[in-house]
């Protein structure tokens, strides 16, 4: 069999230069997401997981659907103004071309303060359905 589906995904380049004085230094390599998106079977869907909800354009036609999240959708008021400025693609589905898309999730998680303020947490269950028909008609 070879294979039905691409999952690739990159580090996260500015949340691995955050370092805690608690945890060991982060290991990181840096990532070429065309170089990894070129080397994949092209025949095949391919998910691309990346943090921020950032699209390289060069690297559009290279995937079929983008997942990040990173926002936490603002997380707590100002920063759910703020936010949208930062990062445009608001959570939800986007059509980036005739065959790519960005999912941006605003999570369920939170960073600094252990709480969310009129950003309310979200997980999605996201659901592929293969439209092509096999076979003749």
């Amino acid at each position: 069999m070879d294979g039905i589906i691409n999952v690739a995904g990159v580090d996260d380049e500015i949340g691995n230069q955050v370092k805690s004085p608690l945890s060991k230094p982060a290991v990181h390599y840096p990532s070429d997401e065309e170089a990894i998106l070129s080397s994949l079977p092209q025949n095949l869907f391919t998910i691309f997981l990346k943090h921020r909800p950032t699209v390289t354009q060069s690297c559009r036609h290279l995937f079929d659907l983008q997942l990040s999240g990173h926002t936490h959708g603002g997380q707590i008021f100002p920063f759910t103004e703020i936010i949208p400025i930062l990062y445009p693609s608001r959570p939800g589905l986007h059509k980036l071309s005739r065959q790519s898309f960005l999912y941006t999730n605003s999570g369920a998680g939170t960073w600094g303060p252990p709480m969310r303020f009129l950003a309310p947490p979200k997980i999605a269950v996201i659901e592929l359905v293969n439209n092509q028909r096999s076979g003749t008609d």
